[in-house]
C-alpha cells in the first residue's frame, strides 16, 4: 500500500485502516526506548530541580494568547 493509495481511500476507510492499525500496536509487546531519551528527560529534570527553566501554570499559558 502506498501513501497515493491511502490519499485515494475514502475518509471512512482511512479511519478504520487507522483503527486498525492502533488496534494492532496495542497487542504487540511496547516498544523500547532508546537510551538516549533517558538521556534528554534526565537533562531536563535537571534543569528545572535547579531553577533554569521557567514553568507555568495552565492558568499562565491561557492568558499568554
Amino acid at each position: 500500500m502506498s501513501l497515493s493509495d491511502i490519499q485515494n481511500m475514502p475518509t471512512v476507510q482511512k479511519i478504520h485502516l487507522m483503527e486498525l492499525l492502533w488496534e494492532s500496536l496495542c497487542v504487540q509487546e511496547e516498544p523500547k526506548s532508546p537510551s538516549w531519551h533517558k538521556e534528554i528527560l534526565d537533562i531536563r529534570a535537571k534543569k528545572l530541580k535547579e531553577s533554569h527553566v521557567k514553568t507555568y501554570t495552565l492558568d499562565e499559558l491561557k492568558a499568554l494568547r
